[in-house]
């Protein structure tokens, strides 16, 4: 059984303790060998980038250089170093722990945070910058202040080293603030803000080549587009192609961890086909040919599979769950939640949106449909499905973040309803479904908010909203495992897609699957209903006379649901 390093971001502690790494090490020599020397990368969150800053640190830091061949000996970069292997003094930033309750409060934290690394980085090299001068650097009262001391003393104490940086998370503390106060948003990174001082006093470092070289992690590249001119130095190298699988698991790297668990053989591509259902799906170049997992999720649910021989009930680990429900929070950049939420309805509906990726942003003079859906891109909740000329369009990744998406939907609608959201209990009213074959209280329930509804909410709704709102309710409580337009065969020559496909979802013990088709007939063509309903059923039962999948379903029910207006029917098909 191999260990897995699940929350573990230090490389030490990770490989003396036999800890399982995925080796990412040749990305070091081709990140030398790039011309540019100030390296900038951003990945959604949970995706191995601390892991990652880790190995440089190890790697290039001098202190570490009698300890090279227990770190790194048996990974590729142990046998074939670089030059430049042991040879820098690492000055690492991490800037994921602020606290962003107020504009003072993220000044003294960000502050605060600078200091506590330049005492850390002056008392590692104090045989070769002397002893630290605690009390000056703790009388600093501003950011740059204290990096300015960082330079001066090394380039005075140690001419002869230069500084590897290390940045980790830069954005994270700006990310909580974004969305509710903008202003200070723009305060911090404007011309006079904390922020852009630092990294200007950063980039004179560079310039003076105290800095030699320098990575910046974090998940999206807005906050530095921000800075302008304070810092237009570094290259961002994260829609490289060659970079694809810098952080996150290619398909045979999860294989060997399943294997590593002690997954039977005869359950191995079971297990890596709901795997990468759940966790794959991720590309973040155009050009690139494989997709990569979540590398955070398949050691959560290796971990959880290794304890309990069986399937987690939740998908996503909860301990990290509250960082990817921060979707909500970008829905109200800049105050323009209703426009933004009109993109999530085309995401639903339709399944993927088109957007021109953009690769810098300009925040102060606009934030328009491109920047809002690149900045959902960069962020992870979607992903680049397909080239389309100038523009891409993007999907939801895989079942864990769509299953993020419709919760929050659901939410969307219940506010736009104005019903309360604790009013129904939507587990009783699944669980029904799903042991019992009682479909009726779902379609009450669907009634209910689409009477709610305001007329104005209903000026555009189809088919396709209304399949929204009931699989929302279904992925709220995520006992199934839940298939749109699934593709089936309606003919031995021909193929169709059904709405939705409820298949059971390990280890839940849901009595019964299902397959539905849903219809909409607007009141006002209230005389087609009956022919609508009439089309679905025979449609449905082409499904399953000829689509070999559907009839192994164990349990399987069928049913055409057709909602006239506010009301809804349903029609049992025969299976």
């Amino acid at each position: 059984m191999v260990k897995l390093p699940y929350g573990i971001s230090n490389f030490e502690t990770l490989v003396s303790n036999g800890y399982l790494y995925v080796d990412r090490t040749p990305y070091i020599e081709v990140l030398e060998s790039l011309n540019q020397r100030y390296l900038f990368f951003v990945r959604p969150r949970r995706f191995g980038k601390s892991l990652f800053l880790s190995v440089l640190e190890y790697y290039y830091g001098l202190q570490y250089k009698d300890k090279f061949e227990q770190l790194f000996g048996k990974y590729h970069i142990g046998r074939h170093p670089t030059a430049s292997a042991n040879q820098y003094l690492i000055l690492k930033f991490d800037f994921s722990q602020l606290d962003t309750s107020s504009f003072e409060n993220t000044y003294q934290s960000f502050l605060g945070n600078v200091k506590d690394s330049a005492l850390t980085f002056l008392g590692l090299y104090d045989g070769l910058l002397g002893q630290p001068d605690i009390e000056k650097v703790e009388n600093y009262t501003f950011p740059a202040e204290v990096m300015q001391h960082i330079l001066r003393i090394t380039k005075l104490k140690a001419p002869n080293h230069k500084i590897y940086l290390l940045i980790d998370e830069y954005d994270h503390f700006a990310n909580e603030i974004l969305s509710f106060r903008f202003g200070d948003f723009q305060e911090m990174v404007g011309k006079n803000g904390f922020v852009r001082k630092f990294y200007e006093a950063v980039k004179v470092g560079t310039q003076s080549g105290t800095i030699d070289r320098l990575f910046i992690t974090g998940v999206s590249p807005l906050t530095l587009d921000s800075l302008t001119s304070g810092f237009n130095i570094s290259a961002n190298i994260s829609l490289r192609e060659e970079f694809n699988a810098l952080m996150g698991f290619k398909q045979h790297e999860v294989r060997e961890v399943l294997r590593g668990i002690g997954v039977p053989q005869e359950r191995e591509e079971e297990v890596l086909a709901l795997m990468k259902e759940w966790y794959d799906g991720y590309l973040f170049a155009k050009e690139a040919a494989e997709q990569v997992y979540n590398s955070d999720m398949v050691l959560y649910f290796a971990t959880e599979y290794s304890l309990k021989k069986q399937y987690p009930e939740d998908l996503l680990d909860p301990n990290i769950a509250s960082d990817y429900t921060k979707i909500r929070r970008l829905f109200k950049i800049k105050g323009k939640e209703k426009e933004h939420l009109l993109y999530l309805d085309e995401l639903l509906t339709t399944g993927e949106i088109r957007a021109k990726l953009v690769r810098q942003f300009e925040l102060e003079r606009r934030f328009d449909r491109n920047d809002f859906i690149s900045l959902l891109y960069y962020t992870g909740i979607i992903t680049i499905h397909k080239s389309s000329l100038a523009s891409v369009i993007l999907k939801m990744p895989n079942y864990v973040i769509e299953q993020l998406y419709y919760q929050y939907f659901h939410q969307v609608v219940l506010e736009r309803s104005r019903l309360p959201a604790n009013q129904v209990d939507l587990h009783e009213l699944v669980s029904v479904l799903a042991l019992d074959d009682e479909i009726q209280p779902l379609i009450a329930y669907t009634q209910d908010i689409l009477t709610a509804l305001s007329t104005r909410d209903k000026m555009k709704f189809d088919e396709k909203y209304l399949k929204a709102i009931f699989t929302s309710i279904l992925f709220t409580v995520g006992v199934y495992t839940i298939h749109h337009e699934f593709e089936v065969k309606q003919s031995p020559t021909s193929k169709g897609y059904v709405d939705i496909l409820l298949q059971k979802r390990p280890p839940f013990e849901t009595k019964y699957q299902f397959v539905m088709e849903l219809k909409y007939v607007k009141k006002a063509d209230a005389a087609r209903a009956e022919e609508v309903k009439k089309e679905a059923v025979g449609q449905l039962q082409r499904y399953l006379q000829h689509d070999d999948y559907l009839q192994r379903l164990e349990h399987l029910k069928a049913y055409v649901l057709l909602f006239v207006g506010n009301e809804g029917e349903f029609v049992k098909v025969s299976v």
